[in-house]
This record gives structure tokens, sequence and C-alpha cells, in this order.
């Protein structure tokens, strides 16, 4: 007996599955946190040339603040160099006069203290460099002295922590198609807390960089497996929402971020903050079973029946009796010599319809993480406040994600899809022509809304496509194809200093991209998950796709039947089908 028609009897997303989800999607929360963290910890800050102390006037003894920041500003004045731009006066960052003050005493102010005009020789920062510390206290930047020569190395850091996702997505979801999916969720959020929480001590660059290609790997794996946990738990009926439910959580945390980074100004006490809830998450060992659905289609039916009579229990419903066949329940020793070979990523490409459906999945996947973290990434390009843009870029998500769920569940996920990945794509390209401001905030959001709801699409799309035996890993390859472009992401907006429109033109042509690609996927609405890697590549060949299908919406299962049990049709089997001239498949 399968497992989505198990729970046409014990309940298809009954208490158990409820508070099951709940729990499981709060990962989403932290795991938001250190995804955009980098806003913050890596925020720029306006610096200059510190001065020697023999060139340095003695700010730091006057008691009065007004006179103190008097102080500071004639020494800044007198040497640093400077250009007017526009009617505003701009200081060089990486360069001071040599003979930075004279005349006068050094430890007063007075009229007559001024630069030798005379003498306009300059030189590095080789004192170091002094930063305006009103709005961040600490930043990695100032730390480590991130600036001049080193100002691209941020940007490279957040690479590296994409590189991290990157190795995450192809590492996770093997081992949870292999081990398990409880004992991979549970090693990844050992790894992610330790390590989230060692990151706040690093005493240099190159250890911060180093631990967050970690923490990216760890993370992804908590999340993903989340995923998958609670895709696999529920009936079909409510798998779209239950994977929203995780993204509306990711969309919480982010809005979160920006009011944490706003009172923890020091980026070490931020850094700790976001990391200690990682701990709490340990107490959901004693809540999260295996997978059921792995545990069947490893043929591990004792262990599965055990899940499935708690998941009964629980929902108040008694099991049905003899869920597997008398062979399904013979000793593990005769199994293994029945068993065929053991699913790899090799079978997403094997036969012709599956790997079709596998390129253009990883093709999604890159375009929704690039337009997702170059948008999220670039909110201080915006014109506006840096938390306030932080706390709206991520609060917009919510009614992305949101409205999209509400689209799939009556429009199904392609027509949802490409909408979605269009309108983003077009606000992208829009907010090219609007200078920075408020106006090109609220386009650029726009954008971050459309971009958010096709993010949660082709999570729950891709969930539905892949087989069971081999849907971890195809969720794992797809987000290593999103870490592709999330690597190069931080480079296309590093480019964006050379032409300002490049990085938008990018985001929205390849939006549209990918929104026209994604009408050559087949509909999964109202269908049960593929169970063999066979059923993979046999689902969607009946189905008519393109443009002259892009709004028939589809059809689902009578109305009196199944009613609130999560139970949905089959697909009607693809030699069944016969289409007179004109007409398109039922399914």
């Amino acid at each position: 007996m399968q497992f989505d028609n198990i729970l046409v009897h014990i309940g298809a997303f009954g208490k158990f599955q409820k508070v099951f989800c709940i729990l499981v999607s709060l990962v989403a929360i932290p795991c938001a946190w250190h995804a955009i963290a980098q806003v913050f910890l890596a925020a720029e800050t306006d610096h200059w040339c510190a001065v020697p102390a023999e060139h340095s006037l003695n700010c730091t003894e006057e008691t009065d603040p007004k006179t103190e920041a008097s102080c500071w500003d004639l020494q800044k004045e007198q040497a640093i160099p400077f250009k007017v731009e526009e009617g505003e006066v701009v200081y060089s960052k990486c360069k001071r006069y040599v003979a930075a003050l004279w005349g006068g005493d050094p430890g007063e102010l007075n009229g007559t203290l001024e630069r030798d005009a005379s003498n306009n020789e300059t030189t590095s920062c080789d004192g170091g460099w002094a930063y305006d510390r009103s709005q961040y206290h600490t930043t990695i930047i100032q730390d480590f002295n991130l600036v001049c020569y080193k100002k691209e190395l941020p940007g490279l850091a957040q690479s590296v922590f994409f590189a991290g996702l990157l190795t995450g997505s192809f590492i996770w979801g093997a081992v949870a198609d292999w081990c398990g999916r409880k004992l991979t969720f549970f090693i990844s959020l050992i790894l992610a807390s330790v390590i989230c929480t060692v990151t706040s001590f690093v005493p240099s660059f190159a250890a911060y960089t180093a631990l967050r290609f970690i923490i990216a790997g760890a993370n992804f794996g908590v999340y993903l497996i989340g995923f998958v946990l609670v895709s696999e738990i529920v009936g079909p009926a409510y798998r779209s929402f239950v994977g929203t439910l995780l993204a509306v959580f990711f969309s919480v945390g982010y809005a979160l971020l920006a009011v944490i980074a706003y009172l923890l100004r020091e980026w070490r006490h931020l850094q700790l903050a976001i990391s200690l809830p990682w701990f709490l998450f340990f107490l959901l060992l004693f809540v999260i079973p295996e997978s059921p659905r792995w545990l069947i289609a490893k043929k591990k039916y004792k262990q599965a029946e055990k899940v499935i009579r708690r998941i009964a229990k629980s929902n108040g419903v008694q099991p049905p009796e003899n869920m597997f066949r008398e062979e399904e329940e013979a000793p593990q020793e005769i199994q293994k010599n029945v068993l065929t070979r053991q699913p790899t990523q090799i079978d997403l490409f094997r036969t012709p319809n599956m790997r079709k459906k596998t390129l253009n999945i990883f093709f999604n996947w890159f375009v929704n993480s690039l337009v997702y973290y170059g948008l999220s990434l670039s909110t201080s390009a915006l014109g506006v406040d840096d938390y306030v843009a932080a706390f709206v870029s991520g609060a917009v998500e919510l009614p992305g994600y949101l409205s999209s769920w509400l689209a799939i569940q009556k429009f199904g996920r392609r027509l949802p899809l490409f909408l979605y990945l269009f309108v983003g794509g077009v606000a992208c390209l829009i907010t090219i022509f609007i200078e920075p401001g408020a106006a090109r905030a609220t386009v650029a959001m726009v954008g971050k809304f459309a971009i958010s709801g096709s993010f949660n699409i082709i999570y729950i799309y891709s969930v539905e496509l892949y087989p069971t035996p081999v849907r971890s890993m195809g969720m794992g390859m797809s987000s290593m194809s999103a870490r592709l472009s999330g690597v190069i992401a931080p480079v296309i907006l590093i480019l964006g200093k050379y032409w300002e429109p490049i990085p938008l033109v990018v985001f929205g042509g390849c939006s549209l991209l990918a929104g026209f690609l994604a009408l050559l996927l087949p509909e999964t609405l109202n269908h049960a998950l593929p169970e063999t890697v066979q059923e993979g590549e046999e689902f969607g060949k009946g189905q008519v796709l393109g443009l002259r299908t892009l709004f028939q919406i589809p059809r689902g299962p009578p109305a009196d039947e199944n009613k609130d049990q999560g139970e949905t049709y089959k697909p009607i089997p693809t030699d069944e089908v016969k289409e007179s001239p004109g007409e398109t498949s039922p399914v």
C-alpha cells in the first residue's frame, strides 16, 4: 500500500502533522538570519585615513560632545584630501596628506590651526583607517579593515558562503536519501549550532570566511531536510501549504533580523544572538520521526509501520490492517537479494523525460536564487535606510509566499510560476530607469515580492516532480544549481560599480527566460507523488505543454470523493489517453 493511500486512513493533515510541521518549519527563522546576516555583518560605512598621533588633534580629551565632534571634523578637514561633487564635499577614503596639520597647539582648538596649503603631498593610509560608527558600531569591514585595496573581500566572503551552500546542496540530499531524513537533519543541526556560535569569536577575516562556508552548508542541510520532512508527512492536498509554511517562517526570520540588527550594532553580538537559538531545536529529537515515505521506499516496512501507528494514535484514528503485502514484510535478508541497485543522481538524467524536467528545474532554481539574493544583498543601494529596507524586503516576502500558495491551489503550479517570474523580471528591468529613493525601492520590492512567490512555487513544484527514491538528491542538486548563481550574484553586484544597470539587466532577463521555460514542465496539481524512478519518468508524458495550455486550469478530483482526506486521483495512464485533433490531454 502506498503511503498516500495510508494517509487516507490515518489522516492526511491531522493533529500530529499540524504540530510536526509547525515545529519543523520554525528552523526557517535562524536559516533566514544566517542567509541574510552579511547585509549587516559586512555593512559598508564611511571611512577615511586615520591620522598618525604626531599629526592628530587631542580630540578624545574634550569633555563636551559637541566640541569633540567639531574637533574630529576639523582634523578630517585638515588631514584628508577632498573634492566637491554636486555641491557636496567628498573626502578621500584611501589617501591622507603627509603633513596633516600645521600651526598652533595640536591639543587645542583655535582659529590658527590649519594645514600648510603649500604641501599637498599625499600618502596611503599607513596608520590605518577611521570609521563612521554612528550607525554600525562594528562590522567585519571595520574590525578587519576591508577597505581600499581590500574592498572586494566582503563580496568574496559572500561568494564563499554560497559556495558552502553549493557544497551542502551536493552532500545533504544524497545523505538524506541514503541514511534517512531524521539522522541527516540532526547532523546538519549540530554543525549549524556549533559553527555559527564559534563564528562570533573569530580573530581574522580568513577564519570568518572559512566558518561562513561551513555555516552555509549546515544551514542548508537543516532547511532542505526540514522541507522534505514536512512535504513527505502530509497528503497531496496539503503539500503546497506545508511547503509555504516553511517559506513564511523564513520571511518572518528575515524581517526579525532587521530588528535584531537595529538593536545590536556590534557584529559579534549580532552573530551570537542569531546563533544561540539553534540549540533549542535539539528538543525536536523527541518529536521528529523518520519519514515513513522514505522507510517504505527503502522497504523498511516494520519501522514504517511503527511511525504510521504513532501518527494514527496521535490523530485519534485506527491505522489500516495489512498495510503492506506479505512479500513486503519478508525478512530483511531476503529483501536484500531482490532489491535493485541504489538510485543515484544519475537517475535524474538517465531517461529523456526525467532529464528534460530536471534540467528545466535546475535552471529555474538558478534564476530564482540569482534574482532573490541579488535583490536581498543590494538593499543598501535602494536609497533608503538599511534597516527599513531590510525589514520591508523581508516583510514583502510574506504576501509573496501566501499569494503564491493561494494561486497554486487554484491555478496549478505552471501558470503561477510563469506569472511570478514574468512580473519579477519586468520589475527588475523597470528599476533601471528609476533614480535611487522611495520610488525605486517600491518597484524593487515588487520584484522581490514576485521572486519570493516563484521561489516558493519551485520548491513545492520540485518536490512533486522528483520521485521518492531520488527526491532529496533532486532537491539537493536543484539547490546546488541555485547556489551556483548565489556564488556569482555578489560578483554581478560588483560589476554594477562599473555600469550600474548590469545587475538588473541580468536579473530581469534571466527571470523572463526562466518563466517561459517553466511552461514546458508538466502540471502536478492533484497528482500523487511519484513513488518510483519509473513513475517519475512516465509522469507528464501525456500532458500538452506550452503556451496553448497556459490558462487551462488543472482539473481536480470529483467534489464528492476523498473530501477532507487529502487523497487525490491518479493521473490517467498515457497509453489510455486518446486525443482527437485540437484536444488536449485530460490531465
